[in-house]
C-alpha cells in the first residue's frame, strides 16, 4: 500500500511574516533552522536510526531538514543530543533504565534523548515524536504527520521504563521491522529476530525420531504399554545427553543468541513410564523415588528443562508451560536461568481470565508459577485460529488480562493473532495490544477513538458502534469465545440474525460518510470483510432457513440467487486485501471459494432416512453433539469445521441403527465422515451395513474394509448402490481405528470418527 501522509496545517503570523518555523521552549522561541543533530562518535546503528529518524519527520512537520554530527563536531548552542554521548548532561538515570527504557530532556534551548542498551534510544524518539510532535504511526502505510510552524515543547525530563521486558504481537502488520519499532515491538526467531536460537516445540528437533525411533524407542513416550512418537521419555539419560550435544553444537553455530527452546511438541501423549510417573531422576541419572508420591508431567519437565540449563550456565534455556505442563510443579523449581512459556490456550475470551481464579483456573497456575520463578513469558492468544478472519470481539479482555500478567511480575508477553495474512480487525488490534505492552494502564477508550478516527476518517464512529454493538451482544449473551471457534456457533450470540442487520446498516453509512475518499473506502470495505465471512458460513449452518443459501421448490433443494454472487465478491475481495489463508491450517480464498461451490451444491440431501430417528450404541462426546439427536438424519451436511453439524465418538466402535417407520424398497446406503489429521479424526478402519424388517434379524449388503484416505482433510461418502431390498431398519457398523497410527503426531492417543450423515435411498 502506498505510504499515506496526512498534514495539518497551521499557519501563525510568525510563519507567514518568513520567520518562522519555531520551537517554544518554556515561553522562549527558538528557530529551529539553525539546531544540529548530535549523536556519540562511536554511534550504535540504533542512535543513528533514531537520529536519522528525528530528523525525516522533523523536516515533514516543520519544512527543516536538519544536518547530523557526531560530538566530535563543534559544539552549538542548538542542539539535539540523540544517545549517550560527552554533551549528555550526568544524572545517573541511565544505570536505572531498562534495555528499552529511555530519558528525554528538554531544557530550553536543548533537547537530549537517550535510553537502554536495547532500543531504548530509538523508541525515546518515537516517544518524543508523538507526545510533542503530535505524530500518529496507525499501521504500515497509515501515519498521521501534523505540519506546525510552531512547536511547543515544555521544560520537563521524562524518564521511561516498558511494563515488560519482551514484548511481541504477532500479526501480519508486524512483518516489516520499522513499523515493529514504531510500536516498540520485538521480533523473536520465527522471522529471523534477535536473541532467540530455537522458539518452541523443539524437542523432536534436537531429538528426532526419524533418526533414533526405530533403533531406540525407549527415547520415546510410553503410551498405553507402547513407545510412541508423541513426546521423549525425559527420564531417559540417552536422551538428556543427546539434547545437551545437538543444543552445545547449535549454539556454536550461533554463539549471540540468549534464548534457546527445550521445550515439548505440539500435542498430547506425555510419558507414562515408571520413572516419569513416579520418580524424579538425580544429577548422575540416578532414579530417585519422591517422598510425596507421584509426580506431575510438569515436575519431569522443569526437572529434564534444569539439567540442560546447569550444562549452559552462560543460556537461557526456555520450556513451555502448555496444556497437560500448564500447571506449575510441586517438587522442583526453575533454575535461575530457565524461562517459562506460560500459555493460555484453553481460556474463554469474552471475560477476564482473573475472573476464574478458582483451583485449576489459569490465574491459579500463574499464581503458582510466579511464586517459583522469575523469568516467565505467557503465551497469549488473540485471534480465532480456524477462522482468522471471523470477527472476535475480544477487545475489553486485552486491558485486564495484560494487566494481570503485570501483577504477577510476568517478564514478557507474547500475543499471537497470525502473520503472513490479513486478520480481522487487525490493525486496531495490533495498535492497542502494542500500547498496552508498554503501558497496560493506557485509556483504552480514549485510544480506540484516536485510532478509528485516524484511520478510518468520518467513517470511524459508525464501526466504533460495530465495536460496541457486538461486543455488548456478546456479553449480553453470557456466551464463551474460543479461538477454535466458528461463526455458526455464535448465531445466539453476536450473530445472531437481528445483530447481522445492525452491522450491516452501520457499514452502509461507514461507507457513505467516506464515499469520495477511494483510500478510506478501502479501509472501511477490509474492516467489513468479517462480516461478510461470517455470513457466508453462517448460510452453511441454516441451509434452509432464512439465512441459509438453499430455497426449497417443492422437493428441489435450489441455491438461493445472490449467493454465488455473494461468495465471488468476497473471494475477490479477500485477495485484494492479501487474505492468504482462512485458517491456521492454510485454506487460500481460491480454495475456499472451491470447497464452498462444492458445499452449496451438494450440503442438502433428501433421502429415504431424512428426518427418522436413530438409535447409537454409544453417545457423541457432548462437545461434539452438534445439534443433539437428529443431526445424522436431517439431510445436512457438515463442512470442514467438526463443531457444527458432525457428530464425534472417541475411540470405541460404534453402532448406529436407523428406523425408516415403514418397509420400503432400499437401493443405497450410505454415510458420511469427516477426516482431519490435525484434530485426531480419522476415517473408519471398516464401516458394515445391513437391512432388516424387523430390527431383530439383519442381513449385511455391502461392507467397506481397510478405508483410508491419503489426504490429511478429507469429507467424503462411503455407500453404494445394492440390489433392492425390502427394509424398515438399516444399520450401520462403524469401526473406530481406536487409537493414532505410528506415523501420526499423536501416535498411541485416542482416535475419534466424525460422523454427519448416515444416507438410505
Amino acid at each position: 500500500m502506498k505510504k499515506l501522509i496526512f498534514f495539518f496545517l497551521f499557519f501563525s503570523a510568525m510563519e507567514l511574516s518568513g520567520q518562522g518555523p519555531w520551537f517554544a521552549i518554556g515561553g522562549q522561541m527558538f528557530r529551529i533552522f539553525p539546531y544540529q543533530i548530535v549523536v556519540p562518535q562511536d554511534a550504535t546503528p540504533v542512535e543513528l536510526k533514531a537520529a536519522s529518524e528525528f530528523q525525516k519527520y522533523l523536516e515533514m512537520i516543520s519544512g527543516v531538514k536538519l544536518k547530523i554530527v557526531d560530538e566530535t563536531e563543534s559544539q552549538s548552542s542548538r542542539e539535539i543530543i540523540i544517545g549517550y554521548s560527552g554533551r549528555f548532561p550526568a544524572s545517573g538515570i541511565s544505570r536505572s533504565l531498562d534495555p528499552d527504557g529511555f530519558e528525554i530532556k528538554i531544557q530550553w534551548p536543548m533537547i537530549f534523548i537517550a535510553g537502554g542498551s536495547h532500543k531504548g534510544t530509538l523508541y525515546g524518539v518515537y516517544e518524543f515524536l508523538e507526545k510533542y510532535f503530535r505524530c500518529r504511526f496507525w499501521a504500515p502505510g497509515a501515519e498521521l504527520i501534523p505540519r506546525l510552524s510552531e512547536i511547543m515543547l515544555p521544560k520537563e525530563a521524562v524518564v521511561v521504563n516498558p511494563a515488560f521486558r519482551f514484548r511481541e504481537v504477532h500479526y501480519a502488520g508486524m512483518d516489516g521491522q520499522d513499523f515493529a519499532d514504531k510500536m516498540r515491538l520485538d521480533r523473536h526467531a520465527w522471522k529471523g529476530g534477535e536473541n532467540w536460537g530455537m522458539w518452541v516445540h523443539t524437542m523432536f528437533t534436537l531429538v528426532p525420531p526419524e533418526k533414533y525411533f526405530d533403533s531406540h524407542p525407549e527415547y520415546y513416550a510410553l503410551m498405553g504399554g507402547k513407545r510412541a512418537k508423541t513426546q521423549l521419555c525425559l527420564t531417559n539419560p540417552d536422551v538428556l545427553q543427546i539434547t545437551t550435544d545437538e543444543l552445545k553444537k547449535r549454539m556454536n553455530e550461533n554463539p549471540d543468541a540468549q534464548y534457546w527452546s527445550v521445550s515439548q511438541m505440539d500435542t498430547y501423549g506425555s510419558c507414562e513410564c515408571a520413572a516419569c510417573k513416579g520418580t524424579l531422576t538425580g544429577p548422575h541419572g540416578e532414579v530417585i523415588p519422591h517422598p510425596q508420591g507421584a509426580v506431575s508431567p510438569s515436575d519431569q519437565m522443569i526437572a529434564f528443562v534444569n539439567k540442560v540449563a546447569s550444562a549452559f550456565p552462560d543460556k537461557v534455556i526456555s520450556t513451555l508451560a502448555y496444556q497437560y505442563t500448564r500447571a506449575a510443579p510441586r517438587h522442583v523449581k526453575p533454575a535461575s536461568n530457565v524461562n517459562i512459556m506460560l500459555c493460555t490456550i484453553e481460556c474463554d475470551r469474552s471475560r477476564p481470565l482473573e475472573s476464574d481464579t478458582s483451583a485449576g483456573s489459569f490465574v491459579a497456575d500463574l499464581k503458582d508459577w510466579s511464586a517459583i520463578g522469575d523469568d516467565i513469558l505467557v503465551w497469549d492468544y488473540v485471534i480465532q485460529f480456524t477462522n482468522m478472519l471471523a470477527p472476535f470481539p475480544n477487545l475489553p479482555v486485552l486491558q485486564p488480562n495484560i494487566r494481570l500478567f503485570k501483577k504477577y511480575r510476568v517478564s514478557s508477553v507474547f500475543e499471537q493473532g497470525c502473520r503472513g495474512t490479513y486478520s480481522e480487525n487487525q490493525e486496531l488490534r495490533q495498535y492497542l495490544l502494542a500500547k498496552l505492552l508498554w503501558n497496560p494502564e493506557v485509556n483504552v477508550d480514549s485510544l480506540t477513538r484516536q485510532f478509528l478516527d485516524g484511520y478510518f476518517g468520518a467513517a470511524g464512529p459508525f464501526i466504533g458502534k460495530y465495536l460496541v454493538e457486538m461486543t455488548g451482544a456478546l456479553q449480553e449473551s453470557g456466551k464463551t469465545l474460543w479461538i477454535y471457534g466458528s461463526p455458526m456457533q455464535e448465531t445466539d450470540a453476536f450473530l445472531s440474525p437481528e445483530n447481522i442487520r445492525s452491522y450491516n446498516a452501520l457499514f452502509d453509512l461507514a461507507e457513505k460518510a467516506v464515499a469520495g475518499d477511494s483510500t478510506l473506502m478501502n479501509r472501511v470495505s477490509k474492516a467489513r470483510l468479517p462480516l461478510r465471512y461470517a455470513m457466508l458460513e453462517i448460510a452453511k449452518k441454516n441451509i434452509t432457513g432464512p439465512d441459509g443459501f438453499i430455497e426449497l421448490q417443492g422437493s428441489t433443494a435450489v441455491v438461493r440467487n445472490g449467493v454465488t454472487t455473494q461468495l465471488n465478491e468476497f473471494v475477490a475481495l479477500a485477495k485484494r486485501y492479501d487474505v492468504k489463508t482462512l485458517h491456521e491450517r492454510n485454506l487460500p480464498p481460491d480454495e475456499y471459494a472451491r470447497v464452498t461451490s462444492r458445499f452449496f451444491q451438494n450440503a442438502f440431501t433428501d433421502h429415504l432416512a431424512k428426518g427418522k430417528s436413530y438409535t447409537l450404541s454409544i453417545d457423541p462426546r457432548p462437545k461434539y453433539s452438534a445439534e443433539g439427536m437428529g443431526t445424522l438424519t436431517d439431510g445436512k451436511r457438515g463442512t470442514a469445521n467438526y463443531y457444527v453439524l458432525w457428530q464425534g465418538f472417541e475411540e470405541n466402535d460404534l453402532t448406529a441403527v436407523v428406523d425408516l417407520g415403514a418397509s420400503a424398497v432400499i437401493s443405497y446406503v450410505g454415510a458420511e465422515f469427516l477426516q482431519d489429521y490435525a484434530s485426531w479424526i480419522f476415517y473408519p478402519e471398516t464401516v458394515r451395513m445391513s437391512i432388516s424388517e424387523d430390527g431383530l434379524n439383519f442381513k449385511e449388503v455391502t461392507a467397506f474394509d481397510s478405508l483410508s484416505f491419503p489426504d490429511p482433510l478429507v469429507i467424503a461418502e462411503t455407500g453404494k448402490k445394492i440390489p433392492p431390498v425390502n427394509g424398515r431398519y438399516v444399520k450401520f457398523l462403524i469401526k473406530n481405528i481406536g487409537h493414532c497410527p505410528s506415523w501420526h503426531i499423536g501416535h498411541g492417543g485416542k482416535a475419534w470418527v466424525f460422523l454427519d450423515e448416515l444416507i438410505v435411498n
